[in-house]
């Protein structure tokens, strides 16, 4: 019998998760974009639609899925372990990069824009800059991808400066 390659469960999860995150976009407020090639933390774009016109108002977005996701004891939120590396990718940007935490079982998305995060949790920052490879980042319960939309159509518009460090500012 040849060899052939393999499949693996983190595939398939992957690919739901990306599938899932999609869906649950509402078309006639967002545009999706899958973004191909070298994976450099960067896995999607939505761009919001107003009034039936592309306004140029994004979303990066770093696609996560799981079968059994964390839930932590006493807060309404998950905990997910991510890459310090795409952290810092996310930070950098000016557009706001949003984690999209895919439980794949339920096929919920929640997310989770990075920038704000960090500038809500300042003390954050001093864990990029030890030797860990990862950082658990806490995603809220209530932060999903749905029609209501308000919250991520405000993440769309947002503007960020200062880069991967203590200065990171919404203008």
């Amino acid at each position: 019998m040849a060899k052939l390659p393999k499949d693996s469960p983190a595939r398939v999860i992957g690919a739901e998760a990306r599938k899932l995150v999609h869906y649950k976009f509402p078309s006639v407020r967002w545009e999706f974009h899958e973004i191909t090639g070298q994976d450099n933390g960067l896995d999607c774009t939505v761009e919001l639609v107003e009034n039936e016109a592309f306004v140029n108002k994004k979303i990066e977005g770093q696609i996560k899925g799981t079968q059994n996701p964390t839930k932590l004891k006493n807060k309404n939120a998950f905990s997910f372990p991510l890459d310090v590396k795409t952290i810092n990718y996310g930070l950098s940007s000016a557009i706001a990069y949003v984690l999209f935490f895919v439980t794949v079982e339920d096929e919920t998305v929640y997310y989770l824009p990075i920038q704000d995060y960090f500038i809500a949790n300042p003390s954050m920052f001093d864990s990029l800059e030890n030797n860990s490879k990862t950082v658990n980042v806490h995603i809220p319960c209530d932060n999903i991808v749905s029609d209501n939309d308000f919250d991520l159509q405000q993440i769309a518009k947002s503007i960020y400066v200062g880069g991967p460090s203590r200065n990171l500012r919404k203008v």
